[in-house]
């Protein structure tokens, strides 16, 4: 390349497909962090749903509450009445997201009934043991938490606790 006009040409194309690159890479990163959207106010079926997101679908996922009622234009909403990932009249939020991502872990499925239990199965005799016990550690991390964060936050702590001692 003894031509600098060339050369200059060479450069040019060079650079331009570095910084391509870089801007591709930085959105593929973007892609993988996966944004989960719902309203504000915390209920059982959406904290164990919150942890079923961040421990088995998407690791690196934000959490994002939006006022209630309100519109939710980002991310994949979830637990709102027009969510593909919601309560149904038969299934929880969270055996929703069972079933959207095919988690069969038999823990989580036990989980699932559990959730089930305490959402759907409102006016009946619970069916398990853990239901009211499961219902009542959560319930008391939301009305003894500071902010959204602390909830999730204990949240998690309390499904990782359950998920790590049940038997397989």
């Amino acid at each position: 390349m003894r031509n600098p006009k060339y050369k200059n040409l060479f450069l040019f194309i060079f650079f331009f497909f570095i910084i391509a690159y870089g801007k591709a890479s930085s959105i593929r990163a973007e892609q993988k962090m996966l944004v989960f959207s719902t309203w504000e106010g915390f209920e059982v079926d959406k904290c164990a749903s919150i942890w079923l997101i961040k421990r088995f679908v998407a690791k690196d996922a934000v959490i994002k509450l939006f006022p209630k009622g309100s519109t939710i234009q980002e991310g994949i909403p979830f637990d709102t009445p027009d969510a593909k990932l919601r309560r149904y009249h038969n299934m929880s939020t969270f055996e929703s997201i069972l079933k959207q991502y095919n988690l069969s872990d038999s823990r989580l499925v036990f989980f699932g009934k559990i959730i089930h239990d305490i959402e759907v199965n409102i006016w009946e005799k619970k069916v398990f043991d853990e239901t009211l016990i499961v219902q009542d550690a959560v319930n008391k991390i939301i009305q003894n938490s500071e902010n959204n964060e602390e909830v999730i936050k204990k949240c998690l702590e309390i499904f990782d606790l359950m998920y790590k001692n049940r038997n397989k």
